[in-house]
């Protein structure tokens, strides 16, 4: 379920308390809109709780299938191929048929199952040989029933499929019509509590959807206010005065007085 179905299922939910805390007394009624409310409501739950669960399987199925086709792969593909390899003289130049050779890594499940059934069909003739070779008796027979299992498990990952498809369409419909409901609704409250601004500002809140994030995913997570940080005053460093060096004095050098000769 998206973040914008969910606070939708939230905001018809609140919609119900309302008119349960708030009944109407007159011509004007809640009935028929009020019971379709509540269905919408049940709708929306089972619609959400299948895709949760359908997700949940698929990935789930995925695993197991990916098991199986390595099962298939290592306990009964390989061996066959291995022997039928062994029976070519390394020296005839023949190649094995096309049958006999191991699928290519990474194809998907589907032609997993063709390399199968053209590998069961290809070895039928020579189970005799294969026998001989260290296969056991009904080889054939545990490989078919391998195969089959994998298949089942494919059919059943379409089923998944579909329910969750299915259930996100169903939410999609269902959130359409309970919007039409509240609308319904909306028109009935106003004119039933005309004058009363307490109430009326009640019904408000009540049928206010929130805002949230384009495309967001509540499926594991639910989606919270969060709080918006105040900002911190930053002190402002006051200027610290700068000393002024005083010139230091130089000194002066004096003139040093030369002697005078006397006369002789």
């Amino acid at each position: 379920m998206k973040a914008k179905q969910k606070q939708r299922v939230e905001m018809f939910v609140r919609v119900r308390a309302f008119l349960d805390a708030h009944p109407i007394a007159g011509p004007l009624s809640y009935a028929g809109a009020r019971e379709t409310l509540d269905e919408v409501v049940r709708r929306l739950r089972e619609h959400a709780g299948a895709q949760v669960t359908g997700r949940e399987l698929s990935r789930e199925e995925v695993r197991v299938q990916e098991q199986l086709v390595q099962q298939l792969i290592v306990r009964h593909m390989r061996p066959i191929v291995a022997i039928a390899r062994t029976q070519l003289a390394p020296e005839s130049g023949e190649r094995l048929p096309a049958a006999f050779r191991m699928p290519r890594a990474g194809i998907g499940v589907t032609k997993v199952l063709q390399a199968c059934d053209g590998l069961i069909e290809a070895a039928r003739p020579f189970e005799a040989a294969f026998v001989a070779n260290g296969l056991p008796t009904d080889f054939l027979a545990r490989f078919t029933s391998a195969r089959n299992d994998l298949e089942r498990l494919l059919d059943g990952r379409a089923t998944l499929l579909g329910t969750h498809v299915g259930a996100r369409t169903g939410l999609q419909v269902q959130v359409r019509r309970g919007r039409r409901v509240v609308d319904r609704l909306d028109a009935v409250v106003r004119a039933s509590f005309d004058g009363d601004d307490v109430t009326l500002a009640r019904w408000r809140a009540a049928k206010r959807v929130h805002r949230v994030p384009s495309g967001a995913d509540t499926s594991a997570v639910d989606v919270a206010p969060q709080e918006v940080p105040q900002a911190v005053p930053q002190e402002v460093p006051q200027a610290v005065p700068q000393e002024v060096p005083q010139a230091v004095p130089q000194a002066v050098p004096q003139a040093v007085p030369q002697a005078v000769p006397q006369a002789a």
